[in-house]
């Protein structure tokens, strides 16, 4: 099984994010396990990791469909999380993904904002009370951190990372080997 370490705002990531929903797309099984890298619980500026990776990657961001422009901020990502796993569970994980990188990405909105969260999952196809009730729930909100903790226990700082059945493996690998793993 093939899992994708992934975060919002990583260029990286980003790109990862979109080759795999590809693979999945065309068949394959992958999981998409987010982890919030900033772990504040406030913006900050675009660190200079995070401008470097624009420049890497945005090229290929576009040859997949994202315009991938300089953001004003790097928020955290964390309350964004939330709302994908409650994306994940009604089958819209995908639409809600692709919702947040281009919003982040092209439209530099703030995935730290809870009205834009909210319509961003509402143009997904979720209900608003659901998604309220999700971020307002400090379990849940509770239980995604601590997973997330578990994974930088297991080694898992930056991201992307991708996992094949327990070993980490390049999540630049080329298309061919990702759909040789996927099992496409």
């Amino acid at each position: 099984m093939l899992t994708l370490h992934h975060d919002i705002t990583s260029p990286a990531a980003a790109v990862a994010v979109l080759r795999l929903q590809a693979l999945v797309d065309a068949g394959a099984t992958v999981r998409f396990s987010p982890l919030d890298t900033l772990g504040l619980d406030i913006d900050i500026p675009p660190t200079r990791e995070l401008l470097e990776g624009v420049v890497r990657y945005a090229d290929r961001a576009a040859e997949l469909g994202l315009a991938m422009r300089r953001p004003s901020r790097q928020p955290p990502t964390l309350r964004a999380h939330v709302i994908g796993e409650v994306a994940e569970a009604a089958d819209l994980g995908a639409s809600w993904r692709w919702r947040c990188l281009r919003a982040y990405w092209s439209q530099d909105r703030d995935l730290h904002d809870e009205d834009t969260l909210v319509e961003l999952a509402v143009d997904a196809g979720l209900e608003e009370a659901p998604v309220r009730g999700a971020l307002g729930d400090r379990l849940t909100v509770h239980a995604l951190r601590d997973r997330m903790v578990h994974q930088r226990r297991r080694g898992i700082g930056g991201v992307p990372v991708l996992e094949f059945d327990g070993t980490f493996v390049s999540p630049e690998l080329p298309d061919a080997d990702l759909r040789q793993l996927a099992g496409l």
